[in-house]
């Protein structure tokens, strides 16, 4: 009936210096969602035009779905407005646009400049220029440190409520803090299956991350995952704790190109944000 919606305005998002002015510190932002099966909003499937292009959103929850590219932040100036699922946005809560996921549905953002993550709900479509894959509410955009410089590199992951996940709802855990990796009271685990006395982690070496969680037991349910897709990482598979969090890394690698490669797999095969760096 008329044909796919045609969209040609790009609504800005909220980058300049002073894009937090007028919101209240004091309103209280929501820190956790727990993803739960929620039916596909009528409509918010079929395709749309913008700037000339057609997009076709997805027709159902398919995992897995991982996409890297830049995060924006929208706040004040669309606050209380419909979204694509008919719920007036909230700034304050955790949400998000996309362009084609499902809506709603679940996804986790990693912010891969400091390792922070957190889940979001997606309730609305956009954004629109072409150099941002997702749209985040301040509540999301301010726990992952984004408020300041209004875009970041992230890594986005599809979440489907239906399958167990090893992953904590809370959120801006780190997931990649390097510098905290670096003190000499961080301790590793070598083994799942026999406690071996702890050690520190090598001086030299590549490591992949691919988890970091509050929660104790959720990191050793990752890691007995892990080891019991591929039992021969036995060896390289460390349990971190950092003072804050229990993070799950592979390594040492001799060099980036094979920790690489790890880390490709641990996205491909596990859905992990797996991120690499250096001791």
């Amino acid at each position: 009936m008329g044909g796919p919606k045609v969209i040609n305005i790009d609504p800005k998002p909220e980058s300049s210096g002073n894009a937090t002015d007028g919101i209240d510190p004091n309103i209280p932002l929501e820190t956790t969602i727990t993803p739960k099966v929620e039916p596909i909003v009528k409509g918010t499937t079929k395709p749309y035009i913008v700037n000339g292009e057609t997009v076709t959103p997805m027709s159902d929850l398919s995992t897995p779905y991982t996409q890297t590219g830049h995060a924006s932040w929208y706040g004040k100036k669309f606050h209380g407005r419909k979204t694509a699922s008919g719920e007036p946005y909230d700034m304050f809560k955790l949400s998000a646009a996309h362009r084609t996921l499902p809506i709603p549905s679940y996804v986790r953002v990693t912010n891969l400049s400091n390792g922070k993550t957190i889940m979001a709900r997606v309730n609305d479509r956009g954004p629109f220029g072409r150099d941002r894959i997702i749209d985040l509410s301040y509540a999301a955009a301010k726990q992952l440190d984004i408020t300041r410089h209004g875009s970041a590199q992230v890594q986005v992951t599809l979440i489907d409520p239906a399958q167990p996940s090893e992953s904590p709802t809370t959120t801006a855990q780190p997931i990649a803090n390097t510098p905290a990796l670096s003190q000499e009271t961080v301790q590793v685990t070598r083994t799942i299956t026999a406690a071996k006395p702890l050690s520190t982690l090598d001086a030299n070496g590549v490591y992949v991350q691919v988890g970091a969680f509050g929660q104790e037991e959720n990191a050793d349910r990752l890691q007995q995952r892990i080891f019991s897709a591929l039992p021969d990482t036995q060896s390289l598979l460390n349990k971190v704790y950092n003072g804050k969090v229990f993070q799950i890394v592979l390594g040492p690698y001799p060099d980036h190109a094979l920790a690489a490669q790890v880390a490709s797999q641990m996205r491909d095969q596990f859905q992990l944000p797996a991120l690499i760096f250096s001791r």
